[in-house]
């Protein structure tokens, strides 16, 4: 299993080809914007810089809108890719779909199978076990994120978009088990079990 955890992918691209080891013109990818049409509207990843960044470089973007499961089969079209890539947004919108169309029984499957994990922001913070801090953080609380489990590919929660500055804040909010702090243009990897972090390391852990 191999995951790229980020804080914003946009801002990572060069860390990802390497991460992926192949020109991202060659990768086929499935381009999940669940998160984003939850935050900013349905369709609002038509805008999406990063779809830009894809298509620039030479990469074959299948768009996933897991919402759309009734027209279009996401599990289909998502099988076969190289590459699943989850952009930013609501944490725990993306993961009520991710569990109503199947995904979280299929995704092991495809991971094991040799498809790469790319999270952006929300698309990062579902890999934890649990999803406290997308209902928790001052300012930007997701009412009920946390009733919805994570998807336990790491032991710990990322709060994605860290500003020196924010710890008092983290410390206070912050009550029960393991937060990794990241900042734009950092991340977290995973192959197999062998967790790095790609920039500073920062955990807060209660």
């Amino acid at each position: 299993m191999r995951l790229f955890l980020a804080s914003e992918a946009k801002d990572s691209f060069g860390q990802i080809e390497k991460f992926v080891s192949a020109p991202l013109g060659r990768c086929r990818v499935a381009y999940v914007v669940t998160a984003s049409n939850g935050e900013m509207g349905y369709g609002s990843w038509r805008g999406s810089e990063t779809v830009q960044m894809l298509k620039n470089a030479g990469a074959k973007v299948t768009i996933i809108e897991l919402e759309n499961y009734k027209f279009v089969d996401p599990i289909a079209n998502i099988k076969g890719n190289d590459i699943i890539w989850f952009a930013g947004g609501m944490a725990g919108y993306l993961l009520y779909w991710i569990r109503r169309v199947g995904l979280d029984r299929e995704l092991p499957l495809f991971l094991g199978n040799g498809m790469i994990y790319v999270g952006s922001s929300a698309g990062s913070m579902i890999a934890g076990p649990t999803n406290h801090v997308a209902e928790t953080f001052p300012g930007d609380e997701e009412r009920g994120a946390a009733k919805i489990p994570g998807l336990g590919f790491i032991d710990f929660e990322i709060l994605p978009h860290y500003e020196d500055g924010w710890l008092p804040t983290v410390k206070k909010f912050w009550k029960k088990g393991k937060l990794c702090l990241l900042k734009n243009g950092e991340a977290v990897t995973v192959v197999d079990s062998r967790v790095s972090i790609l920039g500073e390391e920062r955990f807060v852990n209660k």
